[in-house]
C-alpha cells in the first residue's frame, strides 16, 4: 500500500531512541515523560551502525533504548538524589535509577564534535517552592499529642524543616504537655 502525507522519518532504520522520536512523542502527547526500567553500561554496542561503549536506559514504555550522555546522566542523578533522598554517590549509581520518571525534550542546538546535530535532553526537575501554609493548617487540627504526632507524619520532610512549622509543632506540643 502506497503511503503519502507522512513524516519522512517514519520508516527510518534506527537502533536507539533519537531526537526525532522524542519530537514525535511530544507532538502526539504534549510531553515525553518516560519511566526508567533499567540503566546499564555496555561495551561495543551497535548504535545505528556505529560500535560504541556507553550508558543506556531501557524504558518501561515500549520504546527503543536511549544512549545517555554525561549531561543527561548528571541531570538524572540530581533528580534521583531529590526523589529518593539519596546522597550524591548513591544517586549516581545507575542501579538506583529504576522506576524513576524522566521528561525528555529535543534541543536542536546540541553540538557533537563541533557540528550542530540536535539531541535529547533530560529536563531538569522543576524546583517547587515550599510554603508553610498547608503544614501549619494540618498541625493546627491537632487536638492531642497523638494527633500532633500523626499530623506531623503527614508533612513532607521539606515542610518539617521550615522554622515556622517547627515552632508551631513546639507550641502545640507545649499546650498538651
Amino acid at each position: 500500500m502506497k503511503e503519502t502525507n507522512i513524516d519522512s522519518m517514519k520508516y527510518r532504520t534506527h537502533t536507539h531512541l533519537a531526537g526525532i522520536d522524542v519530537e514525535t512523542i511530544i507532538a502526539e502527547k504534549g510531553s515525553c515523560v518516560l519511566t526508567i526500567k533499567e540503566c546499564f553500561y555496555e561495551k561495543n554496542v551497535n548504535v545505528s551502525g556505529n560500535k560504541t561503549d556507553g550508558y543506556f536506559i531501557e524504558f518501561v514504555e515500549d520504546l527503543k533504548p536511549m544512549v545517555v550522555n554525561s549531561g543527561n546522566r548528571k541531570t538524572i542523578g540530581n533528580l534521583v538524589k531529590e526523589l529518593k533522598s539519596l546522597n550524591s554517590t548513591d544517586s549516581r549509581n545507575i542501579g538506583n535509577w529504576s522506576g524513576v520518571q524522566i521528561e525528555l525534550t529535543f534541543d536542536p542546538t546540541i553540538k557533537m564534535m563541533g557540528k550542530v546535530v540536535g539531541g535529547i535532553v533530560v529536563v531538569p526537575p522543576k524546583k517547587v517552592l515550599i510554603s508553610d501554609e498547608r503544614a501549619l493548617s494540618v498541625l493546627s487540627q491537632s487536638k492531642s499529642l497523638d494527633e500532633l504526632k500523626n499530623n506531623w507524619s503527614l508533612l513532607t520532610k521539606d515542610e518539617q524543616k521550615l522554622s515556622t512549622v517547627e515552632a508551631k509543632k513546639n507550641e502545640i506540643k507545649a499546650l498538651f504537655s
